[in-house]
Protein backbone atom coordinates (compact mmCIF):
# COMPACT_ATOMS: atom_id res chain seq x y z
CA UNK A 1 0.00 0.00 0.00
CA UNK A 2 0.99 3.17 -1.03
CA UNK A 3 0.46 6.70 1.24
CA UNK A 4 -0.22 9.86 -0.38
CA UNK A 5 3.19 12.17 0.75
CA UNK A 6 1.83 15.17 -1.24
CA UNK A 7 -0.25 16.92 1.57
CA UNK A 8 -0.76 18.90 5.00
CA UNK A 9 -0.88 16.46 7.88
CA UNK A 10 -1.17 17.30 11.23
CA UNK A 11 2.28 16.71 13.06
CA UNK A 12 1.21 16.79 16.62
CA UNK A 13 -0.84 19.80 18.42
CA UNK A 14 1.36 23.33 19.52
CA UNK A 15 1.67 22.03 22.69
CA UNK A 16 2.88 18.83 22.13
CA UNK A 17 6.35 20.87 20.45
CA UNK A 18 8.64 22.67 22.88
CA UNK A 19 12.47 23.53 22.89
CA UNK A 20 12.96 19.81 23.36
CA UNK A 21 13.36 17.45 19.99
CA UNK A 22 10.95 14.64 20.09
CA UNK A 23 10.28 12.56 17.30
CA UNK A 24 7.02 10.87 16.07
CA UNK A 25 6.80 8.79 13.11
CA UNK A 26 4.78 9.76 9.75
CA UNK A 27 3.91 8.18 6.48
CA UNK A 28 6.22 5.73 8.02
CA UNK A 29 9.29 8.35 8.41
CA UNK A 30 11.15 9.43 11.46
CA UNK A 31 10.57 12.98 11.66
CA UNK A 32 11.93 15.18 14.67
CA UNK A 33 9.73 18.17 15.82
CA UNK A 34 11.21 21.04 18.03
CA UNK A 35 11.10 24.85 18.31
CA UNK A 36 14.79 27.12 17.87
CA UNK A 37 15.60 29.68 19.71
CA UNK A 38 12.87 32.02 18.21
CA UNK A 39 9.51 29.91 19.00
CA UNK A 40 9.55 28.28 15.47
CA UNK A 41 8.62 24.82 14.96
CA UNK A 42 11.18 22.88 12.58
CA UNK A 43 10.48 19.70 11.29
CA UNK A 44 13.47 17.50 10.26
CA UNK A 45 14.29 13.85 9.58
CA UNK A 46 15.66 11.86 13.23
CA UNK A 47 17.91 10.06 11.42
CA UNK A 48 21.28 11.07 11.53
CA UNK A 49 23.20 10.70 8.25
CA UNK A 50 26.22 9.03 9.60
CA UNK A 51 25.18 5.80 11.59
CA UNK A 52 21.05 6.70 11.49
CA UNK A 53 21.19 7.28 15.05
CA UNK A 54 18.07 8.72 16.11
CA UNK A 55 18.54 12.72 16.99
CA UNK A 56 15.73 13.56 19.42
CA UNK A 57 17.66 11.50 22.01
CA UNK A 58 20.57 13.79 21.48
CA UNK A 59 21.43 17.02 23.00
CA UNK A 60 19.98 20.55 21.95
CA UNK A 61 23.32 22.93 21.18
CA UNK A 62 21.52 26.45 20.73
CA UNK A 63 19.44 26.37 17.52
CA UNK A 64 21.68 22.66 16.83
CA UNK A 65 20.84 19.59 17.76
CA UNK A 66 24.28 16.83 18.65
CA UNK A 67 24.14 13.71 17.49
CA UNK A 68 23.88 10.87 20.53
CA UNK A 69 26.07 8.43 18.77
CA UNK A 70 29.20 10.36 17.36
CA UNK A 71 28.67 14.13 17.95
CA UNK A 72 27.98 15.49 14.64
CA UNK A 73 25.93 18.52 15.34
CA UNK A 74 22.81 19.57 12.80
CA UNK A 75 21.67 23.22 12.44
CA UNK A 76 17.84 22.77 13.10
CA UNK A 77 17.13 25.75 10.51
CA UNK A 78 18.66 24.44 7.87
CA UNK A 79 19.30 20.51 8.53
CA UNK A 80 23.32 21.26 7.79
CA UNK A 81 26.10 19.58 9.40
CA UNK A 82 28.11 22.26 11.76
CA UNK A 83 30.08 20.19 13.74
CA UNK A 84 32.12 17.65 13.28
CA UNK A 85 34.50 16.55 16.30
CA UNK A 86 36.80 13.75 14.00
CA UNK A 87 39.54 14.27 12.65
CA UNK A 88 40.34 18.13 11.34
CA UNK A 89 36.79 18.85 11.97
CA UNK A 90 36.05 18.84 7.78
CA UNK A 91 31.64 18.20 7.00
CA UNK A 92 31.17 16.48 4.33
CA UNK A 93 28.75 17.66 1.81
CA UNK A 94 26.37 14.88 2.29
CA UNK A 95 26.03 15.58 6.19
CA UNK A 96 22.80 17.28 5.85
CA UNK A 97 19.42 16.30 7.49
CA UNK A 98 16.10 16.29 4.83
CA UNK A 99 13.80 19.22 6.15
CA UNK A 100 10.12 19.11 6.18
CA UNK A 101 7.46 22.29 5.45
CA UNK A 102 5.96 22.86 8.61
CA UNK A 103 2.99 25.57 8.97
CA UNK A 104 1.90 26.41 13.01
CA UNK A 105 -2.15 26.99 12.27
CA UNK A 106 -4.87 27.17 15.11
CA UNK A 107 -3.27 24.91 17.39
CA UNK A 108 -1.81 22.35 15.36
CA UNK A 109 1.21 21.83 13.59
CA UNK A 110 1.22 21.03 10.00
CA UNK A 111 3.55 19.20 7.70
CA UNK A 112 3.79 18.38 4.03
CA UNK A 113 6.21 14.84 3.98
CA UNK A 114 6.32 15.11 0.19
CA UNK A 115 7.57 17.48 -2.51
CA UNK A 116 8.27 20.94 -0.84
CA UNK A 117 7.79 22.72 -4.67
CA UNK A 118 4.47 21.30 -3.88
CA UNK A 119 3.42 22.89 -0.55
CA UNK A 120 1.40 25.89 -0.47
CA UNK A 121 0.22 27.02 2.65
CA UNK A 122 -3.02 28.40 1.47
CA UNK A 123 -4.05 24.78 0.92
CA UNK A 124 -3.94 24.36 4.97
CA UNK A 125 -7.44 24.17 5.52
CA UNK A 126 -9.64 26.43 8.16
CA UNK A 127 -10.62 23.85 10.89
CA UNK A 128 -13.68 25.67 11.52
CA UNK A 129 -13.58 26.02 15.79
CA UNK A 130 -15.12 28.79 17.56
CA UNK A 131 -11.97 30.91 19.26
CA UNK A 132 -10.09 30.17 22.23
CA UNK A 133 -11.52 32.06 25.06
CA UNK A 134 -15.16 31.66 23.60
CA UNK A 135 -15.81 28.64 24.14
CA UNK A 136 -15.00 25.22 25.62
CA UNK A 137 -12.06 23.65 24.13
CA UNK A 138 -11.23 19.85 24.52
CA UNK A 139 -8.70 17.75 22.45
CA UNK A 140 -7.09 14.74 22.63
CA UNK A 141 -4.55 12.62 20.57
CA UNK A 142 -4.46 8.46 19.87
CA UNK A 143 -2.38 6.33 17.92
CA UNK A 144 -4.73 3.57 16.61
CA UNK A 145 -3.14 0.13 15.22
CA UNK A 146 -4.86 0.15 12.38
CA UNK A 147 -5.09 0.94 8.49
CA UNK A 148 -5.89 5.00 7.91
CA UNK A 149 -8.13 4.59 5.25
CA UNK A 150 -10.59 2.11 8.05
CA UNK A 151 -10.19 5.77 10.29
CA UNK A 152 -11.44 7.36 7.18
CA UNK A 153 -14.48 4.94 6.52
CA UNK A 154 -15.31 5.13 10.07
CA UNK A 155 -15.61 8.48 10.36
CA UNK A 156 -17.50 9.27 6.75
CA UNK A 157 -20.12 6.79 7.95
CA UNK A 158 -21.14 8.07 11.13
CA UNK A 159 -24.27 5.83 11.35
CA UNK A 160 -21.89 3.56 13.23
CA UNK A 161 -22.95 5.93 16.15
CA UNK A 162 -25.85 4.59 17.11
CA UNK A 163 -25.19 1.17 17.63
CA UNK A 164 -21.31 1.65 18.75
CA UNK A 165 -22.08 4.89 20.93
CA UNK A 166 -25.29 4.38 21.87
CA UNK A 167 -26.45 6.54 24.15
CA UNK A 168 -23.06 8.62 24.43
CA UNK A 169 -22.30 10.23 21.08
CA UNK A 170 -25.77 9.34 19.66
CA UNK A 171 -29.32 8.27 20.26
CA UNK A 172 -29.69 4.89 20.16
CA UNK A 173 -30.97 3.31 17.15
CA UNK A 174 -31.79 6.16 15.97
CA UNK A 175 -32.96 7.05 12.00
CA UNK A 176 -31.07 9.58 10.51
CA UNK A 177 -32.10 11.17 7.24
CA UNK A 178 -28.66 11.89 5.24
CA UNK A 179 -27.25 14.16 2.28
CA UNK A 180 -23.86 13.54 0.40
CA UNK A 181 -21.94 16.69 -1.36
CA UNK A 182 -19.19 15.43 -3.31
CA UNK A 183 -16.04 17.67 -4.32
CA UNK A 184 -12.72 16.99 -6.03
CA UNK A 185 -11.19 15.89 -2.85
CA UNK A 186 -13.38 16.17 -0.16
CA UNK A 187 -17.18 14.80 0.79
CA UNK A 188 -19.18 16.68 3.14
CA UNK A 189 -22.19 14.53 4.96
CA UNK A 190 -25.50 16.06 6.49
CA UNK A 191 -27.47 14.46 8.60
CA UNK A 192 -30.41 15.09 10.83
CA UNK A 193 -32.02 12.80 13.88
CA UNK A 194 -35.29 13.71 14.88
CA UNK A 195 -37.15 13.88 18.18
CA UNK A 196 -34.73 11.69 19.72
CA UNK A 197 -33.84 10.87 23.07
CA UNK A 198 -30.33 13.26 24.07
CA UNK A 199 -27.30 11.61 24.52
CA UNK A 200 -24.86 11.87 27.21
CA UNK A 201 -22.37 13.70 25.63
CA UNK A 202 -24.80 16.41 24.41
CA UNK A 203 -26.84 16.52 27.39
CA UNK A 204 -23.67 17.97 29.05
CA UNK A 205 -24.99 21.12 27.91
CA UNK A 206 -28.51 20.68 26.59
CA UNK A 207 -31.02 20.33 29.44
CA UNK A 208 -33.79 19.27 27.55
CA UNK A 209 -34.40 15.11 27.08
CA UNK A 210 -35.75 15.14 23.78
CA UNK A 211 -34.48 17.51 20.88
CA UNK A 212 -33.52 17.61 17.28
CA UNK A 213 -29.42 16.35 16.61
CA UNK A 214 -28.72 18.20 12.95
CA UNK A 215 -24.79 17.10 12.27
CA UNK A 216 -22.12 16.94 9.24
CA UNK A 217 -18.84 16.12 8.61
CA UNK A 218 -16.65 16.93 6.01
CA UNK A 219 -13.57 15.37 4.66
CA UNK A 220 -10.53 17.07 2.95
CA UNK A 221 -7.71 15.02 1.53
CA UNK A 222 -5.64 13.55 2.74
CA UNK A 223 -7.05 13.52 6.13
CA UNK A 224 -9.18 16.59 7.62
CA UNK A 225 -12.29 16.49 8.91
CA UNK A 226 -14.31 19.26 10.12
CA UNK A 227 -17.39 18.19 11.94
CA UNK A 228 -20.39 20.39 13.08
CA UNK A 229 -22.92 18.88 15.75
CA UNK A 230 -26.18 21.01 16.79
CA UNK A 231 -29.17 19.92 19.45
CA UNK A 232 -32.10 21.52 19.34
CA UNK A 233 -35.90 21.62 20.62
CA UNK A 234 -37.74 19.29 18.71
CA UNK A 235 -38.47 21.50 15.42
CA UNK A 236 -36.44 24.43 16.56
CA UNK A 237 -33.93 26.24 14.40
CA UNK A 238 -30.51 24.71 14.42
CA UNK A 239 -29.07 28.10 14.98
CA UNK A 240 -30.80 28.66 18.13
CA UNK A 241 -29.01 25.11 19.32
CA UNK A 242 -26.54 24.21 21.58
CA UNK A 243 -23.66 23.68 18.68
CA UNK A 244 -19.76 21.99 19.06
CA UNK A 245 -17.58 22.61 16.18
CA UNK A 246 -15.55 19.58 16.14
CA UNK A 247 -11.66 18.56 14.34
CA UNK A 248 -10.49 15.32 13.42
CA UNK A 249 -7.07 15.27 11.96
CA UNK A 250 -5.54 11.49 10.56
CA UNK A 251 -2.72 11.15 9.74
CA UNK A 252 -0.73 7.62 9.01
CA UNK A 253 2.10 6.92 11.22
CA UNK A 254 2.99 3.00 8.63
CA UNK A 255 0.95 1.62 6.36
CA UNK A 256 -0.71 -0.18 9.81
CA UNK A 257 -0.94 2.38 11.87
CA UNK A 258 -2.77 5.83 12.61
CA UNK A 259 -2.52 9.22 14.53
CA UNK A 260 -5.77 10.64 15.60
CA UNK A 261 -5.89 14.16 16.74
CA UNK A 262 -9.24 15.79 17.89
CA UNK A 263 -10.33 18.80 19.02
CA UNK A 264 -13.74 20.00 20.16
CA UNK A 265 -15.18 23.24 20.85
CA UNK A 266 -18.81 24.18 22.20
CA UNK A 267 -21.12 27.42 22.03
CA UNK A 268 -22.73 27.07 25.49
CA UNK A 269 -21.17 26.79 29.06
CA UNK A 270 -17.85 27.60 27.54
CA UNK A 271 -16.18 28.19 30.67
CA UNK A 272 -17.52 25.40 32.31
CA UNK A 273 -14.09 23.23 33.26
CA UNK A 274 -16.23 20.40 34.26
CA UNK A 275 -18.01 20.07 30.93
CA UNK A 276 -14.61 20.05 29.36
CA UNK A 277 -13.59 17.09 32.12
CA UNK A 278 -16.77 15.23 31.13
CA UNK A 279 -16.53 15.72 27.10
CA UNK A 280 -12.81 14.38 27.18
CA UNK A 281 -13.82 11.20 29.42
CA UNK A 282 -16.69 10.24 26.62
CA UNK A 283 -14.82 10.99 24.17
CA UNK A 284 -11.68 9.16 25.30
CA UNK A 285 -14.04 6.33 25.87
CA UNK A 286 -15.41 6.02 22.92
CA UNK A 287 -12.69 6.18 20.84
CA UNK A 288 -10.04 4.08 23.03
CA UNK A 289 -12.56 1.62 23.88
CA UNK A 290 -15.38 1.48 20.81
CA UNK A 291 -14.09 2.93 17.79
CA UNK A 292 -10.49 0.94 17.88
CA UNK A 293 -11.04 -2.61 18.79
CA UNK A 294 -13.64 -2.59 16.36
CA UNK A 295 -11.93 -1.00 13.87
CA UNK A 296 -8.67 -3.22 14.66
CA UNK A 297 -11.49 -6.81 14.83
CA UNK A 298 -12.46 -5.43 10.88
CA UNK A 299 -9.01 -5.40 10.03
CA UNK A 300 -7.76 -8.52 11.38
CA UNK A 301 -11.03 -10.13 9.75
CA UNK A 302 -9.90 -8.66 6.47
CA UNK A 303 -6.47 -10.45 7.24
CA UNK A 304 -4.23 -8.55 4.81
CA UNK A 305 -6.54 -8.24 1.64
CA UNK A 306 -7.26 -5.61 -0.77
CA UNK A 307 -10.64 -3.77 0.36
CA UNK A 308 -12.53 -4.05 -2.59
CA UNK A 309 -11.33 -7.38 -3.31
CA UNK A 310 -13.36 -8.46 -0.71
CA UNK A 311 -16.56 -7.54 -2.75
CA UNK A 312 -18.07 -6.07 0.65
CA UNK A 313 -22.33 -5.37 1.02
CA UNK A 314 -22.58 -2.06 0.22
CA UNK A 315 -24.92 0.11 1.94
CA UNK A 316 -26.43 3.61 1.02
CA UNK A 317 -24.36 5.05 3.83
CA UNK A 318 -21.21 3.47 2.25
CA UNK A 319 -21.21 5.92 -0.77
CA UNK A 320 -19.13 8.07 1.17
CA UNK A 321 -16.39 5.89 2.08
CA UNK A 322 -16.05 4.26 -1.06
CA UNK A 323 -15.77 7.57 -2.99
CA UNK A 324 -12.95 8.68 -0.49
CA UNK A 325 -10.84 5.58 -1.10
CA UNK A 326 -11.08 5.98 -4.92
CA UNK A 327 -9.91 10.05 -3.91
CA UNK A 328 -7.15 8.97 -2.08
CA UNK A 329 -6.35 6.32 -4.65
CA UNK A 330 -6.42 8.56 -7.78
CA UNK A 331 -4.16 11.10 -5.97
CA UNK A 332 -1.71 8.68 -4.82
CA UNK A 333 -1.23 7.55 -7.85
CA UNK A 334 -0.56 11.50 -8.97
CA UNK A 335 1.12 12.09 -5.85
CA UNK A 336 -0.68 15.27 -5.99
CA UNK A 337 -3.64 17.45 -5.26
CA UNK A 338 -4.13 19.41 -8.70
CA UNK A 339 -7.69 19.82 -8.01
CA UNK A 340 -8.78 23.98 -7.16
CA UNK A 341 -11.26 22.44 -4.77
CA UNK A 342 -9.04 23.84 -2.37
CA UNK A 343 -9.96 22.94 1.48
CA UNK A 344 -11.36 25.80 3.03
CA UNK A 345 -13.66 26.56 0.36
CA UNK A 346 -17.61 25.68 0.51
CA UNK A 347 -18.45 22.82 -2.03
CA UNK A 348 -22.03 22.87 -1.32
CA UNK A 349 -21.80 25.99 -3.60
CA UNK A 350 -20.24 24.56 -6.33
CA UNK A 351 -20.79 20.44 -6.36
CA UNK A 352 -23.81 18.82 -7.33
CA UNK A 353 -25.84 17.33 -4.84
CA UNK A 354 -26.62 13.53 -3.92
CA UNK A 355 -29.64 12.30 -1.87
CA UNK A 356 -28.88 8.94 -0.38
Amino acid sequence: MALLKNGWYCAATSAEVGDKPFARRILGLPVLLVRDSSGRVQAMSDMCPHRFAPLHKGVRMGDAVECPYHGLRFDLTSGRCVHNPHGDGRIPDTARIPKFPVEERQEVVWIWPGDPQLATPDSIPDLQLFAPGASGRVAGCMTMQVDYRLVLDNLLDLSHAVYLHAGTLAPSRAKREVTNINGETSIRVNSVMRDVATPSSLGLYFPAARGDVHSHIEWMAPGTFRQGLTITEVGADPEAGAITRNAHLITPETERSTHYFWFHSRNRLADNQSIDEGTRAILSKAFLTEDEPMIAACQSYQAGREFFSLTSVFLPTDRAGTRCRRIMERLIAGQTITSTDRPGTAPEFREKQESV
